[in-house]
Order: structure tokens, then C-alpha cells, then sequence
């Protein structure tokens, strides 16, 4: 028997996990051995109490590994988990909008002075405006509801895109809303495409600075295999809902089933869902990011219950926040009148409770600190 009971392998630290200074985090590592074992952490003999042992570690690397070897008369085992260290942890919160096209649409029929002549992006300049929110836009290629693609969007406001990119990105999210689960049993050959069509059109018309690597796929999911297909074209995390989540309004489960989550199992979405929130799969390279809520499910009062929550725990140094562009729309057959309201006072309560708007595709969830010289 060898077991770490108090970090798995994937576990994101910071802070709130040990004692940190600039050039280490301290933790300590307890697990589970066979009584009168011989316990060693990285080398250096573990304190033991009955089956349980515990030994500090200093991580001193961004990606660290955790080394458990034990020795009695039974033999030898050894036991080595990955962990990652969030340097200089801050608080901090990523908004993006799924299914978009339809203010690209809107811009191109209506021709205005301004992009913020639209209704849905002057809102979010407000909401910028008053927090400092920052917002990244999953495009479609195509809107299925109106027949119109981004390839007839002009490039007649590419200096307003280019103006405001310090807080309003655009990304891929897939092709175009239907069929369903575009990419579940895709190859990676579909998704490259879709993805590289996205991204030219995006250059066209708003300048690539404006273009920010996506962290999420339409529905999210896709079979891992696939991961590279993103990664080579700058993702470093993925956002999904993994397990429990609703992909309806008024959708109800029976029992909690691993679903928009990347194929992952029960054991990964549960730790995700319900412990950590993000986790670093080494297998292949990438963070995991659950989202924390949806304003097109959650209206203001549970807005509000969740940050709640969330605050009460005094750990949580990340939170991602998301909706669906379409249900701000009158036209809309879901259109939600309040949706923006919802957005805003997701805004707000972060920004009061002192979470800074950050790129989450960026370093770790949005924290720079291993980039940085």
C-alpha cells in the first residue's frame, strides 16, 4: 500500500497549498504506507505515524514531480505524481461567449458608424467601462439562424477591433452551431480546418491581434487525441462543464453523467467539478478548466448564491465566468430579456470582490508570472 492522500496527480498549487516565497512554495505531502515501512519524499526520509506519513516538499519548478518511495519486507514501491506551481497566484476571472455571430451580422446588414453602435457590444463597453471587464467572443463561422457568414463581414472596422483589443478578443468555437457535437468523433481534420477558416476571416477583418486562442470548442468536446490541433495553434487550457451539466435550459439528470468534458472519466470530471476546478493533465500537456457558472442558466439571485459560496471558502483565486451570445437577442427563439444583467452582475460581484479580468488562455488561467523575465 502507497497512497498521497492529500494532492493527486494534476493538482494545481499556490498559496492557499503551502508557504511561498519568490523562489519556492512549501508543502506538505501526508499519505499512506504499510505499517514499519521505510518512507522517502524526493529522497529525504518522510515522518511516520503508524500508516501515515508526511514529509515537506518545496516546488521550485513550474511543472514538479512528487516522488513516494517505500521499502519493508514485502519489497519495494514507489509511487510519482505531477504537480503544478501557480506562481504568484492573484485573483482573477476569464469571461467568453459561446455561439457567436450574431452582432457580426447585425454590424454587416446595418452598416453603422460604430461596432458599438450594436446592442449586445455597446453593452459590453459598459460593462468594461464600469469594471474593467475583459471579453472573448467564440465565433461560428456561420450563422445557421440567418444565413449569414463572417467571410461577408467588411473590414471597414478593423481599427475600432484593433482599438479596443486590450479588452474585446475574438476566437474560434466551430463552423457553425449544427449539426450537434461537431467534432466529438473527429479526427483532428474537421477541427483544423474549421478552426484555420475562423482564424483567417478574423485576421481579415480585425487584425490578429484581436484573435486570442480559444479554450473552448462548440459543446467541448473532442477526443483528446485531438488536443494537439489546438495546442500547435496556441491553446494552453480547455474550459468544459465535464460532469453534472445541463446542455438545456430546463434540462434535468437522473443521475450525474460525464458530459461537454473532452471524453475525460468520472474520476477526473468529479475532482474538477467538485474539488479544484482546473487540473494539469501531463499526458498530454494542457490545463483542465471547469467553468463556474453560465449566465444563460443562472440568473441573478444565484449569480449571486454562487459568488457567495465561492467567497465563504476563501481559496478560490480563479473563476470562470460564461454565457451564449444568442440569448441576449430579441429574435432569438431562448431570448432571456435580463441576459446582459446577468453578465453585469457577474461583472460586478467579481470586480467587488476583488477578482482582476484576465486572459485565461494565457500562462496559468490567466496569471503571467512563469513568462514573465
Amino acid at each position: 500500500m502507497l497512497e498521497i492522500t492529500n494532492f493527486r496527480d494534476g493538482a494545481v498549487l499556490n498559496h492557499h497549498h503551502g508557504i511561498e516565497t519568490d523562489d519556492y512554495l512549501e508543502i506538505k505531502v501526508e499519505g499512506l504506507a504499510s505499517p514499519q515501512s521505510e518512507v522517502k519524499v524526493n529522497g529525504v526520509p518522510a515522518k511516520l505515524l503508524d500508516r501515515r506519513f508526511f514529509a515537506s516538499v518545496r516546488l521550485t519548478q513550474k511543472i514538479n514531480r512528487i516522488k513516494v518511495e517505500s521499502s519493508d519486507y514485502y519489497g519495494e514501491r514507489s509511487l510519482t505524481i505531477t504537480v503544478m506551481w501557480d506562481k504568484k497566484s492573484f485573483k482573477r476571472y476569464n469571461f467568453f461567449f459561446d455561439d457567436c455571430s450574431f452582432f457580426l451580422r447585425w454590424i454587416a446588414v446595418n452598416k453603422p458608424a460604430s461596432i458599438f453602435d450594436e446592442m449586445f457590444l455597446k453593452r459590453l463597453r459598459e460593462i468594461h467601462q464600469k469594471y474593467g471587464s475583459r471579453f472573448m467572443l467564440n465565433l461560428f463561422f456561420h450563422d445557421d439562424h440567418h444565413d449569414f457568414s463572417i467571410s461577408d463581414f467588411p473590414e471597414d472596422y478593423k481599427a475600432e477591433f484593433q482599438a479596443n483589443s486590450d479588452w474585446l478578443r475574438l476566437s474560434f468555437h466551430a463552423k457553425k452551431e449544427f449539426p450537434d457535437r461537431p467534432y466529438q468523433h473527429d479526427d483532428g481534420t474537421k477541427l483544423a480546418a474549421d478552426y484555420d477558416e475562423v482564424y483567417r476571416e478574423v485576421c481579415r477583418f480585425a487584425g490578429p491581434e484581436c484573435f486570442i486562442p480559444p479554450m473552448v470548442i462548440h459543446w467541448a468536446i473532442t477526443n483528446p487525441e485531438n488536443f494537439h490541433v489546438l495546442q500547435e495553434r496556441g491553446t494552453k487550457c480547455l474550459a468544459g462543464g465535464f460532469i453534472g451539466s445541463i446542455a438545456g435550459i430546463g434540462e434535468k439528470h437522473n443521475v450525474e453523467v460525464t458530459d461537454i468534458g473532452y471524453h475525460y472519466e468520472q474520476d477526473t470530471a468529479h475532482y474538477l467539478k467538485k474539488v479544484a476546478k482546473v487540473m494539469y493533465d501531463r499526458k498530454y500537456d494542457i490545463l483542465l478548466n471547469c467553468n463556474t457558472l453560465c449566465c444563460n442558466y443562472d440568473d441573478i439571485a444565484e449569480i449571486r448564491e454562487k459568488f457567495d459560496a465561492w467567497e465563504s471558502t476563501g481559496d478560490r483565486d480563479f473563476i470562470s465566468l460564461m454565457s451564449h451570445e444568442q440569448y441576449s437577442y430579441p429574435d432569438y427563439f431562448n431570448y432571456i430579456p435580463n441576459h446582459l444583467d446577468r453578465v453585469e452582475e457577474a461583472c460586478r460581484q467579481a470586480s467587488e470582490r476583488g477578482y482582476k479580468p484576465s486572459w485565461f488562455p494565457q500562462g496559468i488561467l490567466g496569471n503571467t508570472a512563469w513568462d514573465e523575465k
